[in-house]
């Protein structure tokens, strides 16, 4: 049987609040990921919502009733979007969360914010690996040649037992890039090919790797080992990295952009990433003349923390396609904003729901609770960024 291990945080930590950030140079809004107490409230109010009734995180199989699991699932890429999921759930759905609970459970857009947190934070950290395939891979990969575990194996790198309690999928990270020219030398002098790293492989050796050091560090503590996102940005100049690669609206074009959205990109696809792209990284720098840049486990989380920050800033919302939205998705027959719809739902110019993503979300779900309970006829979908390009329309009329 296999045996699933928590993926570990520590040393570097992982990401931990989801917060809104609005840039007014690009218009655009996203999410910020920065240590913080939500993170800790957010896991409760997922529980205490009803959102845990429906949905799983890391559960694997699911019951007849649950809905995608959100720890691996989940078709959003930013606050918007997750909006307009919240938006599109079924009808049938809702009705069976409000038989089986105590009424509708309305949600704040400051603990929206929170249950953001901690959807975002399971999706950046990723589900926990597969021990037993990280021991097949261990093996097939040929990682004995060089490294001891559980007495057996080869003594040309560190031994890997006593580095158990410390092991995630930052560290690996770490100990791939600052190592990988040594360990590709050393490969190539003794015949051994360099291997691939794919899908959850980082993940699976991890779990290996950490043998019976137990499980992870309490998510409670998760927060206070979090990376800075504002500081991987600044690392990333300083390392040389803007030299090859385009990021944040700079750098070069050299390699791929680091900014594209990616929702499957988590710390095990960034530790694999490292590895995989290794040689010819170290290959280009070498012919652009980019100093090798050693990264401590700090610099690690923080580089990590702000790629997975920048793939989920939300792009700018197109007024005029929201001012289309607004029309075509029936929202003028029942609200008015700055003059233009119908009065029977609230006005909507100067709403707090324009505040910010966190706000317009906690009222997409909460519209849904007045839909239940006057029993409104089922509305349109929301898809892509539309959410987004309604509310930039929105905040148009409302000034």
């Amino acid at each position: 049987m296999r045996r699933a291990v928590a993926l570990p945080i520590c040393v570097a930590g992982a990401a931990a609040l989801v917060a809104v950030r609005a840039s007014a140079a690009s218009a655009q809004e996203g999410l910020e990921i920065a240590p913080g107490e939500p993170l800790l409230q957010g896991k409760p109010l997922f529980e205490e919502k009803g959102c845990a009734g429906c949905h799983g995180v890391w559960q694997g199989e699911r019951r007849e009733r649950d809905g995608p699991d959100l720890g691996t699932g989940g078709a959003w890429n930013d606050l918007m979007q997750f909006a307009g999921a919240l938006w599109n759930h079924p009808q049938r759905t809702l009705e069976w969360l409000v038989g089986h609970r105590s009424g509708w459970s309305p949600i704040t857009g400051s603990e929206m914010k929170k249950i953001a947190a901690y959807l975002f934070y399971v999706k950046f950290v990723g589900p926990p690996g597969d021990r037993d395939r990280g021991k097949e891979l261990f093996e097939a990969r040929q990682c004995a040649r060089c490294h001891q575990m559980g007495g057996r194996g080869g003594r040309v790198g560190p031994r890997l037992d006593d580095l158990g309690p410390y092991l995630s999928s930052f560290f690996l990270a770490q100990a791939l890039w600052n190592h990988g020219p040594e360990m590709a030398a050393r490969m190539a002098e003794m015949g051994v090919e360099r291997p691939r790293l794919d899908g959850s492989d980082v993940a699976d050796l991890v779990a290996f790797l950490r043998g019976d050091a137990g499980p992870a560090a309490p998510f409670e503590l998760a927060y206070a080992q979090a990376g800075s996102p504002a500081a991987g940005k600044m690392l990333l100049e300083q390392k040389g990295c803007v030299r090859c690669h385009g990021v944040g609206g700079g750098g070069a074009k050299v390699g791929p952009n680091l900014d594209a959205r990616n929702p499957a990109r988590r710390v095990g696809d960034m530790a694999a990433a490292l590895w995989n792209h290794g040689p010819a990284m170290w290959a280009k720098m070498r012919e652009l003349g980019v100093p090798f840049p050693s990264l401590t486990d700090r610099e690690v989380s923080d580089i990590l923390n702000y790629l997975f920050f920048v793939q989920h800033t939300a792009a700018a919302g197109d007024p005029k396609r929201g001012s289309q939205l607004f029309r075509e998705k029936s929202c003028a027959g029942c609200h008015e904003a700055g003059g233009t719809g119908a009065t029977r739902g609230p006005e909507l110019r100067g709403s707090a729901a324009l505040r910010s993503p966190a706000d317009w979300a906690a009222a997409m779900w909460n519209h849904l609770g007045v839909d239940l309970a006057t029993k409104t006829a089922p509305k349109p979908r929301f898809g892509g960024d539309e959410m987004n390009d309604l509310l930039a329309y929105l905040r148009g009329r409302a000034e």
